[in-house]
């Protein structure tokens, strides 16, 4: 899944352009929470939030692939996957290395949509700060909504389709996919 690394890489330079664009274009203080009904309540200096911004995006965009490929070095303990013994079986290091291939595959989508998340949360944040006084639109949790869903679907793929053994493969459970505990 090359496109995973690519939507990846987009998403990380997207981030740091958001985040170039959006500072010069907030006010200092400026507003960086609302309550539900998008009356801002939260307030930081411009500075902290570039800080906040940019250990935030290394966090979580540069974090969750980074995290996958510490985690491929190890046994696999802490990893919770549909059919974790067909596919981190000993017997089998083929198995093994396609595993360990598609689980940091998807770490790098999982990253890029939660990026592309930030990458809204920048533009709303200048959106939202440009309002007088301060204010979050309705429509703003619109992208989170979306996000939510392309987590959802993205984690039922994952469980459903991409984790099932290939049904004519010696040692697969042949019982189809199983969600994990």
């Amino acid at each position: 899944m090359r496109w995973a690394r690519a939507l990846w890489l987009a998403v990380a330079v997207g981030y740091v352009g958001a985040v170039a664009w959006a500072y010069p274009r907030l006010p200092d203080p400026m507003a960086t929470h609302w309550d539900f009904a998008g009356t801002a309540d939260g307030w930081m200096s411009r500075g902290s939030h570039l800080i906040f911004s940019g250990l935030l995006g290394v966090g979580v965009i540069l974090g969750l692939p980074l995290l996958s490929s510490v985690l491929a070095r190890g046994s696999g303990a802490f990893v919770n996957v549909p059919h974790k013994d067909y596919w981190l079986d000993p017997q089998h290091p083929q198995r093994r290395t396609e595993f360990w291939r598609r689980f940091t595959d998807d770490m790098y989508v999982i990253a890029a949509l939660t990026g592309g998340l930030l990458i809204w949360m920048q533009i709303e944040m200048v959106l939202a700060n440009r309002r007088e006084p301060p204010d979050m639109a309705w429509w703003s949790w619109l992208p989170l909504g979306v996000f939510i869903a392309a987590i959802i679907s993205w984690s039922l793929y994952l469980a459903f389709w991409r984790y099932r053994p290939p049904q004519d493969e010696p040692g697969s459970t042949g019982q189809g996919p199983i969600l994990p505990v």
